[in-house]
């Protein structure tokens, strides 16, 4: 089975909107995907206090859902969310049942702080908090490096940085070719 994409990176740098396009691009293409945002799959509180980022409950569930997946006849798993290290990296396989190639996206701090301010979900401290971490994870993820590749997405648009992901994460896992018409949007 092919490997599973997962995009990696900082708040604000795109995981979830290159996530969906990348799966757009799957069924322009026919190829049988299915997408996960492990955020969504951790959303649950309180976090045990060995695992604040609930990357267990995460793994967990994603196994449950590709499971589901498989089922209905995905045979790719495109994946947002942050991978922090090897045991993460390693949670993600267990889950899925397949190796997982790592796209880390990235962009200056200072883009990804203008992002989260535009998305307008997070206010105040919260705002503030969040900025920070995705400012001291972005550093985090470059200097301890665990991603099979890097796509920076800085004045690039989701279609521009989608088709760069898909094409490399395709070159990875050695499935079909990609036609400069089977790029174009839908």
């Amino acid at each position: 089975m092919t490997p599973a994409l997962v995009l990696s990176g900082p708040p604000g740098v795109g995981k979830t909107s290159v996530g969906w396009r990348v799966f757009d691009r799957c069924i322009d293409l026919d190829l049988a995907a299915g997408f996960a945002d492990l955020d969504l799959l951790g959303a649950a509180w309180p976090a045990p206090g060995d695992d604040p980022h609930q990357s267990r409950l995460k793994a967990t569930n994603l196994a449950a859902v590709w499971s589901n997946y498989v089922r209905a006849g995905s045979r790719r798993l495109i994946v947002a969310g942050v991978v922090e290290d090897a045991a993460e990296r390693n949670q993600l396989e267990d889950a899925t049942g397949v190796a997982v190639v790592i796209c880390r996206l990235s962009a200056p701090d200072a883009d990804l702080a203008q992002r989260i301010r535009d998305r307008a979900r997070e206010t105040g401290d919260n705002l503030d908090k969040l900025i920070h971490r995705a400012a001291e994870l972005s550093g985090q993820l470059a200097a301890s490096d665990i991603s099979d590749y890097t796509v920076n997405t800085t004045n690039r648009t989701i279609d521009e940085v989608a088709d760069d992901v898909l094409e490399r994460w395709q070159t990875m896992a050695s499935f079909g070719d990609l036609s400069e018409s089977a790029r174009e949007p839908r």
